[in-house]
């Protein structure tokens, strides 16, 4: 074969190796689309292989921002990537994305739309340059493939459709890429928000359960121990404790602790301002130390004293006039540190925690003074319901003073001797109905004599007060009942009506009657007053409470209450203007109360006055 044949048939071959290695780097990228999503590595692989289908020195690739204001370009170099970044419309490659058409220049540095300033091939010492649109799947321009110095010659047309060819390619890899990104991203934010979501309900119902355990607990010491229980396991604590200043000395303590070991840290006192808990009750500053070995302020005595070493601590001041703090102690979760978001939590945590002290002090402070209150009325009322015996006690003095008859003198000293016992009887029954006691002393009364008895005490009580007293006896046979806690329920009675008539006098009415179906006793007690008014009627019979009497307490009605309710009777108020009944009904079955010794076995004669 002669020389010219063999070259011909050289070229031939040397063409077909050009166009099987082109064919091997086109499998070759097919597969690396397929391989895997990651955009330097695809790059990595592309670009290279587009370099040397085109038998070029370099091949780069530009991707256009989303709001087309600027590309970045992807330089492989011995398998590495570099970016770097062009205006959009600067150089060569923002020619092409902005015309949307490729670009061939032989020499790119005579070329006016180059520029070594702004273009990254301006690096690579640029001669012959090819570059050519990568399209979307809507024909949207999205980037630049560009190739820079053909090895041999420049870059023809058949240059320029093979570039075209591996740009849709390419613009599948950035299409990809940006999806896949996109995904992830996405996914990433969600976690991110799933997370925040999941922290929010975690703290919403951390406070959820706290107002719940504010409104259930009775004692302030069970809530906190509660809200220390429930705050160390929401922000994964593994101890906790609140801090307490004392305003007389300043010293601080522990009021309630969990974790480590909760004895010893209750009976720990520390001097004013030492540890991390001192520093923040004083300056009433919130601290997080997630390194505590590095913290000046940390107290190792203590630590020591109480056998518990914290890693970290998050503190907080509680809102107390005196000062106080709350102290988590060694996050579980998180890298074992305290976060912004726990500061948060623990802040709200504590507002609730200092409401809830300053509430409970308020009402321990409110009970003292009610109970003070109570003492001074129960008093009050002592005082005032001592007048009734007190005046039968000084209208018999009197008699006393002027009856000569024997006889009627020593009736006077009986009745004196009898109002005596009613005092005693009547201080002991205020402390009984302040103590609840509801002891009763049933006997057998007979009904002419005791209410003929109880109409010349009030008589003498209602004396120049221009109130008549009338008895109605329409049952006159024998009762049982308590007759001194019923003496003392008339009194009251008689002496709410008298208060009731006021200045003007009126007229008050005992009715004693029996019911013939159950044979209960029936004391009705009226008067020609002005009535109840509405609004106060359904509260006539509460303890502690005067309607507007001068002088009144407000304990007798409760008191009249009490003793027919102990008697397993009722009481009814019906009223009007011109006339106020109250009506009592006393069963008159057998009792399980104290046994009925009769009345001779109290010394009384059942023929005379009892």
């Amino acid at each position: 074969m002669s020389e010219v044949g063999d070259s011909a048939v050289g070229q031939l071959r040397d063409q077909l190796a050009r166009e099987k290695g082109k064919l091997r780097a086109l499998r070759d990228i097919g597969l690396a689309l397929g391989s895997t999503l990651d955009l330097d590595q695809l790059l990595g692989v592309l670009l290279a292989r587009v370099a040397s289908v085109m038998d070029s020195e370099r091949a780069l690739l530009y991707v256009l921002e989303d709001d087309g204001s600027e590309l970045w370009c992807k330089v492989g170099d011995d398998g590495a990537m570099r970016e770097s970044r062009l205006k959009s419309g600067a150089g060569l490659a923002g020619w092409v994305s902005a015309q949307g058409r490729a670009l061939n220049v032989k020499d790119a540095r005579r070329d006016p739309r180059f520029s070594t300033d702004l273009d990254p091939v301006a690096q690579l010492d640029p001669r012959s340059v090819l570059g050519v649109p990568m399209r979307n799947h809507h024909g949207r321009v999205i980037g630049v493939l560009q190739v820079i110095n053909k090895h041999q010659g420049y870059f023809g047309v058949e240059d320029e459709a093979m570039l075209a060819a591996l740009a849709a390619p390419a613009a599948v890899v950035i299409e990809n890429s940006k999806l896949f990104v996109s995904v992830v991203g996405k996914n990433i934010e969600l976690l991110e928000t799933q997370e925040q979501l999941e922290r929010k309900v975690k703290e919403l119902e951390l406070l959820f359960e706290l107002a719940q355990l504010s409104a259930t607990a009775t004692e302030l010491d069970e809530l906190l121990d509660g809200v220390l229980a429930r705050t160390t396991a929401a922000m994964d604590a593994e101890a906790a404790a609140i801090m307490l200043v004392d305003a007389r000395t300043g010293d601080m303590r522990f009021s309630h602790a969990r974790g480590g070991d909760p004895e010893r840290v209750l009976r720990l006192r520390l001097p004013a301002g030492e540890g991390i808990g001192g520093w923040v009750a004083r300056y009433g500053s919130p601290l997080v130390v997630n390194d505590v070995d590095k913290e000046e302020r940390h107290s190792r005595s203590i630590a020591d004293e109480v056998g518990y070493h914290p890693r970290s601590v998050l503190c907080v001041p509680l809102q107390l006039p005196e000062g106080g703090a709350i102290e988590l102690l060694n996050k579980s979760q998180g890298e074992g540190r305290f976060s912004a978001d726990d500061l948060k939590l623990a802040t709200a945590v504590a507002g609730h925690v200092s409401t809830a002290i300053q509430l409970a002090r308020s009402r321990r402070s409110r009970q003292q003074q009610e109970r003070l209150s109570t003492i001074g009325q129960l008093l009050s009322s002592v005082l005032h319901d001592l007048k009734t015996p007190m005046t039968v006690i000084s209208g018999y003095a009197r008699f006393v003073g002027q009856e000569p008859d024997a006889d009627k003198l020593k009736k006077y000293g009986e009745a004196i001797l009898r109002q005596v016992e009613i005092i005693n009887a009547m201080t002991g029954e205020i402390l009984a109905f302040a103590s609840g006691d509801s002891q009763l002393w049933l006997r057998k009364v007979y009904v002419v004599q005791y209410f003929e008895e109880l109409l010349e005490q009030l008589r003498i009580e209602l004396d120049g007060r221009g109130v008549e007293v009338a008895l109605e006896l329409r049952y006159r046979g024998v009762a049982r009942f308590d007759q001194h806690k019923i003496q003392r329920a008339v009194h009251n009675l008689a002496r709410n009506a008298a208060q009731a008539l006021g200045a003007g006098g009126g007229k008050f009415t005992i009715r004693v009657d029996r019911r013939p179906e159950d044979g209960a006793l029936v004391l009705t007690f009226s008067d020609d007053g002005p009535g109840v008014a509405p609004e106060i009627r359904d509260r006539m019979f509460e303890s502690f409470t005067s309607f507007g009497a001068s002088g009144g307490t407000g304990l007798g009605l409760a008191i009249v209450r009490k003793v027919v309710e102990d008697h397993g009777g009722e009481i009814e108020l019906e009223s009007r203007p011109g006339e106020t009944v109250f009506t009592i009904t006393l069963p008159q079955q057998q009792q399980a109360t104290q046994p009925d010794r009769g009345p001779e076995a109290d010394g009384v004669d059942p023929t005379a006055s009892v």
